[in-house]
């Protein structure tokens, strides 16, 4: 696409949907601008200080909405794109809306949505498992999965029935000949009611393309569970990998030893983690284990600590320290919500408003 081309279809997405808005009153316009200061430590070329955006939160905008269709039935909305705020850029490889982007229906039985959205794996371990919902000691820097958000998805969601609820989930491949490849399938169950939230989820893609085929499923399966004190809140989760692309390298270009870093096809992740609230302050801590189970052995472990201090309901500073143990050869970097960072240690501090 040419470059120029990007503002005019910028403006005429803002033009289409301030006309729904002015059509029907609950439409939204949402977001959230993150930016502050990294520091990387470790990495082969040297330490690296960068202006960045969406450590804590990607920052992003959108617009969202539904429409009461009559006899407790609604068609909703949701289109998303992620902002790299330091140069105005766009992410997801520099697509307008490259976040969740879908339409659906919702009612009695639950809601039926179709496009670019997450998987029930990843929604998962964003809210049930890590503390920190993949922001800053984001935990897929070593809990990396085959499915996180895909297009060409038609999810269905459950309603919450006495604290119980589940999801599903079907890609479709899209190659023309073949129906089976790249077609991934997904889904989720859990319970949430009073002080525990426990989920069990799973993800299954076909590596097959239009020229290569008979290849070995990526497979995932993830239980998570957190659970509120009071004056603090654990969270644990425990996944399984096996396959190719089951547990790709959250920075496939880094290499920290004379030893090649390859790609675990049969792993565990272990997640450990707990946020204690005080007043306006929050502190956070996590340990995440990947236990490579391959003849490589190419384990890693992940600790770090955040502190968040919130100035309101929308506005608040943070700033965290991360440090990445590395084993035979395993390259995992410290990075955050926004990119993967370039060494194995990474302080961080910033400024995030939503809107």
């Amino acid at each position: 696409m040419n470059k120029a081309n990007k503002p005019i279809l910028a403006l005429a997405a803002l033009t289409l949907c301030s006309g729904a808005a002015m059509a029907q009153t609950n439409v939204s316009f949402y977001g959230v601008m993150d930016l502050g200061v990294s520091v990387d430590r470790g990495g082969l070329a040297g330490p690296s200080t960068r202006v960045t955006s969406g450590m804590a939160t990607q920052s992003r905008w959108g617009f969202k909405g539904s429409e009461a269709l009559g006899d407790g039935m609604a068609a909703f909305f949701v289109i998303e794109g992620g902002i790299h705020a330091d140069t105005g850029s766009s992410t997801q490889n520099n697509t307008l809306f490259g976040r969740n982007t879908a339409v659906g229906l919702r009612g009695r039985l639950g809601a039926v949505s179709l496009g670019l959205q997450d998987t029930p794996l990843f929604t998962t371990l964003n809210v049930v498992v890590d503390p920190l919902r993949n922001g800053i000691i984001r935990s897929n820097n070593l809990m990396s999965a085959t499915g996180f958000r895909t297009g060409n998805s038609i999810l269905y969601k459950s309603n919450e029935v006495d604290g119980y609820s589940g999801d599903l989930m079907y890609v479709a491949g899209e190659v023309a000949g073949d129906a089976a490849a790249q077609r991934a399938v997904g889904g989720s169950f859990g319970y949430s009611k009073g002080p525990l939230n426990a989920r069990l989820a799973y993800h299954r893609r076909n590596n097959d393309t239009a020229l290569l085929k008979h290849t070995e499923d990526a497979r995932n399966l993830l239980l998570g569970a957190n659970y509120d004190f009071g004056r603090a809140k654990g969270f644990f989760g425990y996944g399984v990998n096996r396959g190719l692309n089951s547990a790709p390298l959250n920075n496939s270009g880094a290499v920290f030893s004379s030893v090649v870093p390859v790609a675990s096809t049969d792993s565990a992740d272990l997640l450990l983690g707990v946020s204690v609230p005080f007043g306006a302050s929050t502190v956070v801590a996590s340990f995440v284990r990947k236990d490579d189970k391959s003849v490589r052995n190419q384990d890693a472990q992940q600790i770090g600590a955040a502190y968040m201090y919130a100035f309101s309901k929308r506005t608040d500073v943070y700033t965290s320290y991360a440090l990445i143990r590395n084993r035979n050869g395993a390259s995992y970097t410290e990075g955050n919500s926004e990119e993967p960072g370039t060494g194995n240690r990474q302080f961080a501090a910033g400024l995030r408003h939503r809107f």
